[in-house]
């Protein structure tokens, strides 16, 4: 059953409908304006447009927008949105994105942008599971034009032509890949941070990880999974890189705060014992300690108790565990807010 109400999603709108699915997949407000601004132009495809959230946002910095979608039911909810926000610029199309007879209609437009459909249990990723096919999205409409603009899984490493790969990161959490061809191709690679809209470019240096703690370091750092997974930790600058149980770390002797990082000054390295560890909590003044390893979350509160029992400070720990315990505070600056997830 469908809802009407306004969803975070989309301040301002007075009545909008979607169901709950919806809503989990459709596109959050902050991804949709950026995209919308990185793709504004005369006129806009919306491939796939779903109940409209993207669609919305392209209407607001294109002049006008074709918002195809095969599922009817999806289509209605995007035209009644898009009615209720007062938006008259957007032609609504029933029917699948590769039928000849709706592609024959978009011919004036200037970008073509897809957000493609995926299984949403699927043990490797791969293009031949999404719909409509990339590779047949680019063949039908690289006669209209070649600027297009494809959404993937961020974790889809096979792809077999030419474009840019932007790893979006929302709220510090790795979100999307979307690929950019023709001419709204900027470089290989890249990352944006949204909402800080912060960007990461490909230079082409290469850095390598070590597998264990550098010697000796300050300051602590665990790197933002858009930017490990698009290789592109070169480019974050003079960094110690290692790698522990499969996720990467940075470190430095002194503070450089990055968009990029979310980052921690070393209060103190002890052995793994329990004792050792609580002793170096009371003399660095911890109230809290917050366990930053993998752990079962049915677990983590017994765990994390074990280790706050007898606390009397008032500092904020975060406990990491590696071949050593490191006692760490994070810390903030203001060219480097902090970042809610790593």
């Amino acid at each position: 059953m469908s809802r009407i109400k306004r969803p975070k999603e989309l301040e301002g709108a007075d009545h909008l409908q979607y169901t709950e699915e919806d809503r989990r997949f459709g596109t959050p407000q902050v991804v949709a304006e950026y995209r919308a601004g990185r793709l504004a132009c005369k006129i806009i495809a919306d491939l796939g447009c779903g109940v409209g959230f993207q669609t919305i946002a392209f209407a607001k910095t294109c002049k006008h927008v074709y918002a195809v979608e095969k599922d009817l039911r999806k289509l209605e909810y995007a035209q009644t949105n898009a009615f209720a926000l007062g938006l008259t610029n957007i032609t609504f199309i029933h029917g699948d994105a590769l039928d000849p007879s709706i592609v024959s209609q978009l011919k004036e437009c200037q970008t073509i942008f897809c957000d493609t459909e995926r299984p949403p249990q699927e043990a490797e990723r791969t293009l031949a599971s999404l719909a409509p096919n990339p590779l047949l999205l680019i063949e039908t409409y690289s006669s209209i034009t070649p600027n297009l603009c494809i959404e993937v899984p961020p974790h889809l490493s096979d792809i077999p032509f030419d474009c840019e790969r932007e790893y979006l990161s929302l709220n510090g959490r790795l979100n999307r890949l979307t690929l950019y061809l023709g001419g709204l191709k900027k470089t290989e690679k890249s990352v944006t941070l949204l909402p800080e809209n912060h960007s990461l470019y490909y230079t082409g240096k290469k850095m390598a990880a070590a597998s264990c703690l550098p010697p000796q370091f300050k300051y602590l750092y665990e790197v933002n999974p858009a930017v490990v997974i698009a290789e592109l930790i070169g480019e974050l600058g003079d960094y110690d890189f290692f790698t522990y149980l499969n996720k990467l770390y940075a470190a430095s002797m002194q503070a450089k705060p990055s968009f990029f990082l979310r980052g921690y000054r070393v209060l103190a390295r002890t052995s793994l014992t329990l004792t050792d560890i609580k002793e170096a909590l009371h003399k660095n003044g911890a109230g809290k300690v917050t366990l930053r390893q993998k752990i079962d979350p049915q677990d983590y509160w017994k765990e994390r108790k074990k280790y706050e029992e007898g606390l009397t400070g008032t500092k904020k720990v975060h406990l990491f565990i590696f071949e050593e315990a490191l006692l760490c505070e994070e810390i903030y600056d203001k060219l480097a807010p902090k970042s809610r997830a790593v």
